[in-house]
């Protein structure tokens, strides 16, 4: 009876091992690593804000605010305008760049880019998220990857903050930075409200 009992200890203790190492070879998820995601704090020491194919002759005109007019949580967000397409290639948007060296990107982590938008009357092309990388000073800065929601997810239109998503499989072994983009595109008029923007590492 007592080596029955035993043999019973002995399984349940494999099983216990057996799972405990299994739970520890799942892929761990990094909740994001986007610094001031939420736009609580004053936004221009970790979003720059650039306009794309700039036209010296005449150029789109931008407004970019740190508002509280909008937000999804709690109080501010960052507010793009632009009343009238005066050149038709140009765009705005606004950037974020990480460093490998200070976050850490595992080659082959899979990359979740998120950000909540509210968008009234906009027309045109519409927003744009975006996230890329680019190879260290060996590799000359080369662009490593790049993708976007343009052209697949339509953000246009008049709507209440909305979660819009974007992935990419595989973080390349020689991207030494990325980049995340959140992009009011060209041909484009009307107000959008970016907030609680993350990226995740899986």
């Amino acid at each position: 009876m007592k080596n029955h009992y035993y043999l019973l200890v002995l399984f349940v203790c494999s099983l216990f091992a057996y799972a405990c190492k299994k739970e520890d070879t799942q892929p761990q998820t990094v909740a994001n690593i986007v610094t001031n995601g939420d736009m609580e704090a004053a936004p221009y020491a970790d979003w720059g804000s650039y306009l794309g194919r700039v036209s010296t002759t005449s150029p789109n005109k931008y407004t970019i605010e740190y508002s509280t007019e909008a937000a999804s949580s709690p109080t501010h967000s960052i507010k793009v305008s632009c009343d009238a397409v005066k050149n038709d290639t140009t765009y705005q948007y606004l950037q974020q760049i990480i460093y490998t060296s200070n976050k850490p990107i595992p080659a082959g982590a899979k990359l979740t880019l998120r950000a909540k938008i509210k968008v009234v009357n906009v027309q045109g092309n519409g927003i744009s998220l975006a996230m890329g990388g680019n190879e260290g000073a060996s590799g000359r800065y080369a662009s490593a990857f790049y993708t976007s929601t343009e052209g697949k997810i339509a953000i246009t239109g008049t709507n209440d903050f909305k979660e819009y998503a974007l992935t990419f499989d595989s973080f390349p072994a020689k991207a030494t930075s990325m980049y995340v983009l959140l992009a009011y595109l060209h041909k484009t008029t009307g107000t959008v409200y970016f907030d609680d923007v993350s990226l995740s590492i899986n």
